[in-house]
């Protein structure tokens, strides 16, 4: 287990080398493994005779040597992430301003507004006092509770990232588990893997739930039309699907063998909170229309007679950001905590999707798979690319195989004759069911890191809900788009 007082980042760095067995291994020789590698295997690419055009397999070079190096996590995910547009001009496959205007693409924007809502939303303690309030409501009871803590989850990470809904509410949820009567384990590694799962299944929902819903929804949005309220409704339908069959199958894999929780420090905690604080009050004055405005802007534009894009997702998020900078709900040293490098992240997941669909890339892998499965039916391929993107997803991060995989479904869409919808959202989705291993993403990485749960009850969790979570998915979002509901 890492020490205490390591950055998250730290964390997940030392659980990934810990895992890979990198850890036992000395310095230079791990060094030369996660850094040197990757730029070895990216020249050997781009100057071995693949018999395919030149940018191609520059292109392959590339996105090898960065999907290596965000699997080691020797560098920081955003310093690999500035090295994207650097490759990209050197092998000649974009020019220095089309490489680097992905990084600059609305749903970056969009995001901004929404990680600035998000802290807002931590500044002022209304995250801590909704989890509390929903579970002294659950009344001690241990399903109860795990649905309250679910729903809090959830609902967070609809608008605040993944790895800060688990890194705040993972001391609320360990102060409840640690109060539960009789065997407290087994209700902590059912809180901790539930949450988790609830984080990633509750981003589903929204384009800004996580960097893996931008990125898809940027390289869908190129070929298709698909808005926020698209998103919303496809994406909400799957989430609450996903997180019911959490409910109804988590627990018993992991039976919570206690009689409930005492509620005393919790109800003596949220009384000392008090009343909601004007700051809390203009966070909430200002969160509320913003959803409403996210979800019918669009048409309220359109009926007042305002210019396109007025009321677009990205500049009502901007709106909103403003609001509360004016408002003084937050102030900007607080907005100086907020992970800014995870928008050179997308960039670099934009940028490198757009080279994989210019450079013919996403066209060559397209036309293998399909030679490979002969053209299958769409759900038939519905599920291989399901099945195929959770497998990447364990091994890489989840915005890289969104990156890699979204241009070749897309491609592979338009080869097959098929909605890209279809192939993208399942794309989107898988690419979150990575509950296998404890280095599958970071919000698993930080749970395991508490020590309170083993690799085998992780494990056998993850496979038991990451399945029928698959199928779930593919059913969902085939039925959704098939009756054009989106």
């Amino acid at each position: 287990m890492p020490a205490e007082g390591m950055s998250t980042e730290e964390t997940i760095k030392t659980c990934t080398e810990t895992y890979l067995c990198l850890d036992r291994l000395p310095r230079p020789v791990i060094a030369f493994v996660t850094i040197v590698l990757p730029f070895v295997a990216m020249a050997a690419v781009a100057l071995a005779p693949l018999g395919v055009d030149d940018p191609i397999k520059y292109t392959l070079a590339v996105f090898i040597c960065v999907a290596m190096l965000w699997t080691f996590g020797a560098l920081p995910l955003a310093v690999t992430a500035l090295l994207v547009p650097i490759l990209l001009v050197f092998f000649g496959i974009f020019t220095p301003a089309r490489a680097l205007a992905p990084y600059a693409d609305p749903v970056v924007f969009l995001l901004i507004g929404g990680l600035i809502i998000a802290e807002a939303f931590r500044v002022n303690g209304l995250d801590r006092r909704i989890a509390f309030k929903l579970v002294t409501m659950a009344r001690g009871d241990i399903h109860l509770t795990f649905i309250a803590i679910m729903v809090v989850t959830a609902a967070l990470s609809m608008w605040i990232s993944n790895t800060a809904t688990v890194a705040l509410l993972l001391p609320v949820v360990l102060s409840i588990a640690g109060r539960a009567e009789g065997d407290g384990r087994k209700v902590t590694t059912l809180f901790l893997i539930g949450i988790c799962m609830a984080t990633a299944f509750g981003s589903m929902s929204t384009i800004i739930g996580s960097p893996v819903n931008a990125i898809a929804f940027g390289l869908l949005n190129k070929v298709v039309p698909w808005t926020f309220l698209d998103w919303i409704l496809v994406g909400g339908s799957v989430s609450l699907s996903l997180l019911a069959l959490v409910y109804l199958v988590l627990p018993r894999a992991i039976p919570p063998s206690s009689n409930g929780i005492d509620l005393v420090p919790i109800k003596k905690e949220l009384r000392e909170m008090g009343p909601l604080t004007p700051k809390e009050a203009v966070t909430l004055a200002v969160f509320l229309p913003t959803i409403a405005l996210w979800v019918t802007g669009g048409w309220i534009a359109q009926a007042l007679g305002l210019a396109p894009g007025v009321l677009s997702a990205t500049v009502v998020a901007l709106i909103a950001a403003f609001l509360l900078f004016a408002t003084r709900a937050i102030e900007w040293g607080d907005a100086r905590r907020i992970s800014w490098e995870i928008f050179l992240i997308i960039g670099a997941g934009l940028a490198i999707g757009q080279a994989l669909e210019a450079s013919g890339t996403a066209a060559w892998f397209a036309s293998s798979l399909t030679a490979i499965t002969g053209g299958q039916s769409l759900l038939v391929m519905m599920l291989l690319i399901g099945f195929i993107t959770v497998i990447i997803g364990t091994m890489l991060s989840n915005s890289a195989t969104v990156s890699i995989m979204v241009p070749i479904v897309i491609s592979v869409s338009s080869a097959m004759g098929f909605d890209p919808k279809y192939l993208v959202l399942v794309t989107a989705f898988c690419a979150s069911i990575s509950f296998i291993t404890p280095v599958g993403t970071p919000t698993v990485t930080l749970a395991y890191s508490t020590g309170k749960f083993t690799r085998r009850e992780l494990a056998r969790a993850g496979v038991i809900i990451t399945v029928p979570a698959v199928l779930l998915v593919v059913f969902i979002v085939y039925a959704l788009i098939s009756l054009g509901w989106n």
